[in-house]
C-alpha cells in the first residue's frame, strides 16, 4: 500500500519503520526541518522518499495524520483538498501548551468533541480513523513488548467500516492487535482514556515520564466466565 506520513515525528517515524518493513511504500513529510529525518530516509532506502505535506497526502492511499495538536489547523491548510477520499489515520490527543511549554489536556474541548471528530469536520471528504493515540512513541514498537506477558492493543474508531478494515491491517503490520472501538465519536472515550493513563503514570509510576511504559489491553477470559447462581 502507498502511505503518506504527516508528520514524521516520534510516532510517525516508528510507524514508518514498521510499515516499510511490511513492504509498504512511503512518502514522509516533516513539520519543521526536513534534515531531521535524513537518517530515517537513509535507513528505509527505496521504500521511502521525502515530500511536502501536500505531496505525502497526494501519494498515500492511506495517510497518517500524526501532528502536534496546536499545529493541526496549519497542516490541514497546507494539504488543502489532497486528502479528499483518502483514509486518514489520526493519532492526536487534545494537548494544549502554556507559555512556559507545559502541556495540559484541554478538558473544555474534550467535553463535547475529540481531535478525530474535529479533523473529520475540517476534512469532510476524508475517511478519518482514530488509532495509535494511546501508546507513547518509545513503546510503539513490537520489540518494546518482547519480554512483556502481554502486549497492548491498538484501539481504532471510525464511521467508515471499509476504512476501518484497512487500518486494522496496518495495525497488524505494525505488530499490534487491533480492537474496534466503534464510531468516530468513541474517539472521545479513547482520548479520556489517555487522561486516565496520565493519572496512573502520576500515582502508580511516580510521574508522567513513566507514561512511556504504559499500554492498554483487552483480556479475554479463557476458558470463559465462571457462572454461579446469583445470590439474593
Amino acid at each position: 500500500m502507498k502511505i503518506g506520513i504527516l508528520n514524521t515525528g516520534n510516532v510517525g517515524s516508528r510507524l514508518a519503520r514498521a510499515w516499510a518493513a511490511a513492504d509498504h511504500q512511503l512518502v514522509l513529510a516533516k513539520d519543521g526541518e526536513d534534515r531531521k529525518i535524513a537518517p530515517l530516509l537513509a535507513e528505509l532506502g527505496d521504500r521511502a522518499s521525502l515530500g511536502s505535506f501536500e505531496q505525502a497526502a497526494q501519494f498515500g492511499d492511506a495517510v497518517l495524520f500524526s501532528v502536534y495538536w496546536p499545529r493541526a489547523d496549519a497542516v490541514i491548510d497546507a494539504v488543502g483538498s489532497a486528502l479528499d477520499g483518502k483514509i486518514v489515520i489520526e493519532t492526536m490527543n487534545p494537548l494544549g501548551v502554556t507559555d512556559n511549554f507545559v502541556h495540559f489536556h484541554d478538558h473544555a474541548f474534550m467535553r463535547d468533541n475529540s481531535t478525530a471528530e474535529y479533523l473529520q469536520q475540517r476534512l469532510p471528504r476524508a475517511r478519518v480513523v482514530k488509532a495509535f493515540s494511546l501508546l507513547a512513541a518509545p513503546v510503539l514498537e513490537e520489540a518494546a513488548w518482547s519480554s512483556s506477558p502481554s502486549r497492548p492493543n491498538v484501539f481504532y474508531a471510525t464511521n467508515d467500516q471499509e476504512a476501518g478494515q484497512v487500518v486494522r491491517r496496518l495495525i497488524e503490520d505494525a505488530g499490534f492487535t487491533p480492537i474496534n472501538a466503534g464510531s468516530l465519536q468513541a474517539a472521545r472515550q479513547l482520548e479520556q482514556l489517555g487522561v486516565l493513563l496520565h493519572h496512573i503514570a502520576e500515582h502508580e509510576y511516580n510521574g508522567d515520564a513513566d507514561l512511556i511504559r504504559l499500554g492498554v489491553s483487552i483480556v479475554e477470559a479463557i476458558p470463559g466466565p465462571i457462572v454461579r447462581e446469583r445470590m439474593a
